[in-house]
């Protein structure tokens, strides 16, 4: 039986984002600690931008989680269909209530997981121990192409994979193409780009792009329009010269489900924290396999590499180093991230212990 729900807002971690409509200077998390009565603990975080961001978190965490207290793990989903109807409803489904549900169901999989002593491969069975890796790491906006192919270059030695993401936002084509151009040959023959625009454009501006940048054969063209615009992003897709690829900010599955039944997406690139945690992300997979679309992700590589492993329509998983200090490195070797088949829990251990990775509550 689950015990007690701790909820912690860690130091803020400095970092130097600059993405294409805006810039972070710092990524707030939230850690959570799940208790059961046999002394287990599951883990699981949320991550935001401004402290301000996480102390609503920080509330919203632990308002819903006399949801799970009481409840045993194995009831993980029926919780997380309760608050969804109880609480995150009235607050609405897609935003920060959702978020906050959606770690709460994250620590419950990783509790179940320990009670079990195994890891969702253990429970789901595993598809492939393996899913190719890119790295989401230093290319941000405005960089000049001759220090993209730095970056480039130290970061695929860094991390093991030669597959890079790059985000691009100003309307010089010419200079975006010489920035991707430059990263594309820093990575070689056995490398790949994915390009990476964050909203940034309009749908006709963002196909003039696309087609300047068709020649490089980035792997997918990321978030060409605002997440909430169909109509331009089917715009887009449809006529587009590579493969598109949206999702990070998609909540719940009736909002993947209006974009998958556009029929012009090639990867879902879903955020656990967004799409509903491992209940809805494991659901959202069989929807991409059913659409017979690839499923990626975004942020969480720890977690989300043991989901991508259960599922057919793993495509791509993406390894955002920003929450190594927390948990460690993952296992990358070769372009792919690795699972390990024998590990307890969803992939999140503090690499110091509960203590040393807490801090004053904000």
């Amino acid at each position: 039986m689950i015990t007690d729900v701790r909820v912690q807002v860690l130091d803020p971690a400095p970092v130097a984002i600059v993405a294409p409509r805006f810039s972070i200077s710092s990524v707030h998390n939230v850690l959570v600690e799940m208790d059961d009565d046999s002394g287990l603990t599951g883990l699981s975080y949320a991550y935001v931008f401004d402290p301000f961001a996480a102390a609503a978190v920080e509330q919203l965490l632990l308002g819903f989680s006399s949801a799970y207290v009481g409840q045993s793990a194995d009831d993980v989903r029926a919780i997380h269909d309760e608050l969804l109807v109880k609480k995150v409803n009235f607050l609405g489904m897609r935003g920060m209530a959702r978020l906050a549900a959606s770690v709460l169901d994250m620590a419950a999989w990783d509790l179940l997981c320990r009670t079990r002593s195994t890891n969702l491969m253990g429970i789901f069975g595993c598809h492939s121990p393996s899913i190719p890796t890119f790295t989401a790491s230093g290319l941000w906006a405005g960089i000049p192409p001759e220090e993209c192919a730095e970056i480039a270059v130290s970061v695929a030695e860094d991390f093991g994979t030669p597959f890079a993401k790059i985000w691009v936002n100003s309307h010089d084509f010419g200079f975006e193409y010489e920035r991707v151009a430059a990263v594309k040959e820093a990575l070689g023959p056995d490398g790949g780009v994915i390009v990476d625009a964050a909203q940034a454009y309009d749908w006709r501006t963002v196909a003039r792009l696309a087609d300047k940048l068709a020649p490089l054969e980035p792997l997918w063209f990321e978030d060409p329009v605002g997440y909430e615009d169909l109509p331009g992003l089917e715009a887009f897709a449809r006529d587009a010269p590579m493969d598109v690829g949206v999702g990070e900010h998609m909540y719940g599955l009736d909002h993947l489900k209006q974009h998958l039944d556009l029929g012009v997406i090639a990867h879902m690139v879903l955020d656990l924290e967004r799409i509903g945690g491992i209940t809805d992300y494991l659901a959202a997979a069989t929807l991409c396999e059913a659409y017979g679309v690839g499923l990626a992700s975004h942020c969480y590589p720890h977690v989300a590499a043991q989901v991508l492993a259960t599922s057919p329509a793993a495509s791509w998983c993406e390894l955002a180093p920003l929450w190594d200090g927390l948990f460690g490195r993952s296992d990358v070797h070769d372009g792919r991230i690795h699972v390990d088949l024998d590990s307890v829990g969803t992939g999140l251990t503090l690499v110091d212990g509960p203590a040393a990775a807490r801090a004053e509550s904000a």
